[in-house]
């Protein structure tokens, strides 16, 4: 753990907690409950009806659902590193060496 990493680790933390939490909006948190209960609502109907005709479709599907949650969640984690990485950016010419403590800490 290098020098700067030790010095500005704590702020870099209150950012990234404060950024997830600023992103994180009610909204969001529906879509992916939405998807999740997606996946739930088919594989309960499947049981109840017994519907599994065709397995690889069946496992196709269930593929197809599993990643949209997942991919969507990713993609939400990346958008938080791009603010956070954003916001210690702009700081660096106050505070010299925080985006490469940010550098090490994101690794």
């Amino acid at each position: 753990m290098s020098d700067n990493l030790q010095k500005y680790e704590e702020t870099i933390n209150k950012i990234y907690q404060r950024t997830k939490e600023e992103l994180w909006t009610t909204e969001f948190a529906t879509i992916i409950l939405l998807l999740f209960a997606v996946l739930f609502l088919t594989l309960i109907s499947n049981l109840v009806f017994f519907s599994f005709g065709n397995w690889i479709i069946t496992l196709l599907i269930y593929l197809a659902e599993i990643a949209a949650p997942l991919t969507v969640i990713y993609l939400h984690q990346q958008k938080i590193y791009d603010a956070v990485s954003a916001k210690v950016s702009a700081m660096d010419a106050a505070n010299s060496g925080i985006y490469a403590a940010y550098k090490e800490w994101r690794s």
